[in-house]
């Protein structure tokens, strides 16, 4: 929140308090608290624009002008007392969407070592038709965003926060549109389309991937940290999967479900959509590929030789199989993620990490911890951490969209997205040290790095 949308936010409701619970004292003095009220109002919506958040805090301005009108009429103790009670109401109204949505949210900045750029690559796969659309002459979209380092002081426009801001379908998921309204002036901590920094020739990749349904926006805290360390982090959006994506034509697409019938666990569901995701990553390093001997200083930046791949939930999984799959990814994290369908052959050790949040018991933890042993003994072993004071909402920029008391309430009661800052940072020091080592053909030192988190445990991999 900006300084004038809190001195607005504070003036309004001190007035209102102020005539609900001693009415008296106030009253010589309420018209010129009115007038300045409404004239910060005006100055509000001038320099921050119209927020929805604001339109109760709108009508109980209105409502102050009313009683100081009414007040004056009115003798009865009933109706007072009926006046201020309707005030009580409309006060904890105009409270509410400010102690549940935050119109402007902060994200968690991680950076070390450099300033991070940002530029989006929307790729048609020609060669694979859409498998989610009914039309037949749909092609296979994937987008991809990269993050990577820049130059200091490097000038430019920060990158949009979300993919389709100004022209969003009603719901963004179980969200409704009207959340997304100022989130064109979220800090993405992130220069648009600047050149890579020169401080090195190329610099090494990390693929990331989302959770099932999300957005790779709501990654930003944990890839911008990453990139910050001196990594090219290319993150994926699969198309009709994400809450919101837009395709190389422009057009804005959401998410599109259909659960097959018979399989009420939706395990098939849930191991096709992970083919379709194994099917875009080898289209993105096949794009990499492709465009080496191309004049496009980015590209040219990159590390072919030394990519890794990490993501988070179902990403998390898709990253350890895609690893399974195709030499060509030198290591792999699996963040909480849980397994669907089979693995192929081994093909020799490989670097593998799972960094988890604590669990329970529940049939879905029984899925999670037998996939992923099965992954340990594809890859020879590994590492596996559990953040103690994390869930799995908290490697995400979810919790973040909420105002503080709700989030407070979320995380400790709902168990949803705690402590997310402390989590995006242990996270992004997790995965660089790991992949420092991994893809350079060293051992992580991942026992020193633990120690200085005491929330960090290490579990066996058995």
């Amino acid at each position: 929140m900006k300084i004038v949308d809190i001195i607005f936010l504070v003036g309004i409701l001190t007035t209102t308090c102020c005539l609900i619970f001693i009415p008296r004292r106030i009253y010589g003095l309420l018209n010129p608290i009115i007038m300045v009220l409404i004239l910060i109002a005006l100055v509000q919506v001038l320099t921050e624009g119209y927020y929805w958040q604001y339109l109760p805090s709108y009508l109980l301005i209105m409502m102050v002008i009313l009683v100081s009108v009414l007040l004056k009429t009115h003798d009865s103790k009933v109706k007072k007392t009926l006046i201020r009670f309707t005030l009580l109401v409309m006060t904890l109204a105009a409270l509410i969407p400010w102690i549940i949505f935050i119109p402007v949210p902060s994200l968690t900045k991680v950076h070390s070592k450099y300033e991070v750029g940002t530029r989006i690559f929307r790729w048609v796969d020609v060669d694979r038709e859409e498998q989610i659309t009914v039309d037949p002459q749909d092609k296979r979209n994937v987008v991809v965003q990269a993050w990577y380092p820049i130059e200091e002081n490097e000038a430019g426009i920060h990158s949009f926060y979300l993919d389709g801001l100004g022209n969003l379908p009603e719901k963004i998921g179980i969200i409704p549109r009207r959340i997304f309204d100022h989130y064109g002036q979220v800090d993405t901590h992130a220069i648009l389309n600047a050149p890579p920094s020169k401080v090195r020739e190329q610099w090494p990749v990390i693929i990331f991937l989302t959770g099932n349904g999300a957005s790779r926006a709501f990654y930003t805290s944990v890839v911008t940290g990453l990139a910050s360390r001196g990594y090219v982090v290319l993150a994926i959006d699969h198309p009709y999967e994400s809450m919101v994506t837009q395709l190389a034509d422009g057009k804005i697409v959401s998410t599109i479900e259909v659960h097959p019938q018979g399989d009420p666990d939706l395990l098939n569901f849930m191991e096709a959509r992970m083919d379709l995701r194994l099917a875009d990553i080898k289209f993105v390093l096949n794009q990499l590929e492709n465009r080496k001997g191309s004049n496009d200083d980015f590209i040219l930046s990159l590390d072919q030789n030394r990519i890794a791949i990490a993501g988070h939930s179902l990403g998390g999984a898709t990253a350890a199989v895609a690893m399974a799959y195709d030499l060509r990814i030198k290591a792999a994290v699996n963040i909480d993620g849980t397994l669907y369908g089979e693995l192929p052959k081994p093909n020799g050790t490989r670097p593998f990490l799972l960094l988890e949040s604590k669990k329970d018991g529940s049939e879905r933890f029984l899925r999670y911890e037998k996939g992923n042993k099965k992954l340990f003994s594809h890859f020879g072993g590994g590492y596996r951490y559990e953040i103690s004071d994390a869930d799995h909402y908290s490697f995400t920029d979810a919790p973040l969209l909420l105002a503080f008391p709700t989030r407070f309430v979320a995380g400790r009661i709902l168990s949803f997205g705690n402590a997310p800052a402390k989590t995006h940072t242990i996270t992004v020091d997790f995965l660089t040290t790991f992949f420092d080592s991994a893809i350079n053909d060293r051992l992580p030192d991942m026992t020193s790095l633990s120690d200085r988190y005491p929330n960090t445990i290490r579990k066996p991999i058995d």
